[in-house]
């Protein structure tokens, strides 16, 4: 055979095999085209089919849930859904099965007691190690958890616990002190109330503090991770549970990729803080994990699981920083921009707390319900920017439920958007209106019946006293030592996750001199 006839013979068979590989191309396209064809002709007939059809949105939003996630990955999910409701009313469709509804009444009659409402699937995106009482979906289940974890939340327990809060809020008021001493008396609270806050939760959590406010600053970059990891749990849980498991193989944005790292990262940071308090000899103290160490599952009589107490620790360490941080840095906010009601804070203040307070003060729990004028003031800045502005994910119950006049069926995801309600006009007047004097006035009774920055009924938040306790206390010592004014005249930049943050707040501190 000549070297023309091998050569052609080599050509025609590398046709071939090129033709075998373009037909199985233009097959496999062929298919994946009839694939999505199918799934859209199937959206098309579940938006003319569903019972929520009646209710209006997007066609995107009805056709597919990555309306909703992707306004979530954008940082504006509560934005845009309120923004729905202002143009269409009280009822509006934001995902194929979800219903938003913007109605005070809905509030009770979703997230009351005995409702039959149960969470959504919204909140499995949330798994860490192992289902936590803030996640778990299945009532007798969260039953269980909550029964062992309360003891660690009674009154007693957090009394037992203020000392040691106590500490972090001094060492926090010593570095406001040497920094106000300095050349730059320049402080960014967004910054320094997180340190405290994850200082004072790592404290109760694993033992003791991560060490950000002795340094200055978050060595670990466990701020950013939990940043970053809310920002992606907020977009996953909006997906439905078929595209969430695909996300973790898209190559295509770097979102995704970034947030299943950092939810590895804070695994691993809370199993490695975990490890180190179970061979600590302190017996002594009496924090999160001395009470799980001990506690006994009340169905087996058997000790808790380690992953199932290191899963419920890193759950207090996200919940436990993120809301108490940005809502100290909310309030700091508004008050340096407002002289007249720091001027009244601080005389309040001086008047519970008079004279020079000495070097290890802070505010005893039993003395800050005296503090009315800081009460209000802080209702109303979780009123008016509340730490998670979206709507909370339940089930409607089979048979269905009549929420706000509307008939809701069985299995639809219903959810009350919080900023829209903390905005509603039908319960708030002027609600545009920054105004902590709304508290202090006749009728404030009626309006903490629709405040609930904390969510409400059985599954409202386990840790809301401790949270409101150490606020007030790092608060009242700031305005007691400070007078405090905010550098950035513009409006405050939110950014917006699961929890909302200010991008900064730069502010400059001043000693207070006391005759």
């Amino acid at each position: 055979m000549s070297i023309m006839e091998l050569s052609s013979g080599v050509l025609n068979g590398q046709r071939f095999i090129c033709g075998i590989l373009i037909l199985r191309v233009q097959w496999f396209n062929q298919c994946w085209l009839m694939h999505m064809l199918f799934k859209i002709l199937v959206q098309i007939a579940r938006l003319y089919s569903s019972p929520t059809r009646r209710f209006p949105g997007p066609v995107t939003a009805k056709l597919s849930s990555f309306w909703l996630a992707s306004r979530c990955q954008q940082v504006r999910r509560s934005k845009e859904v309120l923004k729905l409701h202002h143009k269409h009313g009280d009822f509006v469709q934001i995902a194929p099965n979800h219903v938003s509804i913007n109605n005070p009444d809905a509030i009770q009659q979703i997230y009351g007691h005995k409702t039959g409402f149960i969470k959504g699937p919204f909140y499995d995106a949330f798994h860490q190690v192992t289902p936590v009482v803030f996640n778990t979906r299945n009532v007798s289940e969260h039953t269980r958890k909550r029964k062992y974890i309360n003891p660690a939340f009674s009154a007693r327990a957090l009394s037992d616990f203020e000392p040691y809060m106590d500490a972090e809020i001094v060492g926090w008021k010593r570095q406001l002190l040497k920094i106000s001493n300095g050349p730059n008396p320049r402080v960014d609270f967004s910054a320094w109330t997180n340190y405290l806050a994850f200082d004072v939760i790592a404290s109760f959590a694993f033992g003791e503090p991560f060490g950000f406010i002795e340094k200055g600053k978050d060595e670990y970059g466990l701020i950013r991770i939990i940043d970053t990891r809310g920002e992606f749990m907020n977009a996953l849980g909006s997906l439905s549970p078929l595209l969430r498991s695909l996300m973790k193989y898209n190559p295509f944005d770097p979102f995704w990729k970034n947030g299943f790292q950092a939810s590895a990262g804070l695994a691993k940071i809370g199993r490695e803080a975990f490890e180190k308090r179970k061979v600590s000899a302190d017996n002594s103290r009496k924090d999160l994990l001395s009470f799980l160490f001990n506690a006994k599952d009340p169905d087996t009589k058997h000790p808790i699981p380690e992953d199932e107490i290191i899963a419920e620790s890193i759950s207090f360490i996200v919940g436990g920083s993120d809301t108490t941080s940005s809502t100290m840095t909310n309030l700091i906010d508004f008050v340096s921009r407002d002289a007249d009601l720091q001027h009244r804070i601080q005389q309040e203040i001086d008047m519970v707390f008079p004279g020079q307070p000495s070097d290890d003060w802070v505010p005893s729990d039993k003395k800050l319900s005296e503090l009315s004028l800081l009460l209000a003031t802080l209702r109303e800045v979780m009123r008016f920017r509340p730490t998670s502005a979206t709507g909370l994910e339940r089930v409607t119950p089979q048979g269905g439920k009549t929420i706000a006049g509307q008939f809701i069926p069985a299995e639809t995801l219903v959810s009350v958007p919080t900023l829209g309600v903390m905005m509603d006009p039908r319960i708030f007047e002027s609600p545009e209106t920054f105004r902590p004097d709304r508290w202090l006035e006749l009728g404030a009774d009626l309006l903490l019946e629709y405040f609930y920055p904390f969510s409400t009924g059985p599954r409202s938040c386990i840790g809301r006293n401790f949270a409101w306790m150490e606020i007030l206390k790092a608060v009242a010592v700031v305005f007691k030592l400070f007078d405090v004014q905010r550098i950035n005249p513009k409006p405050t930049v939110i950014r917006e996750g699961f929890f909302n943050k200010a991008v900064e707040c730069e502010v400059e501190i001043h000693k207070r001199h006391f005759g």
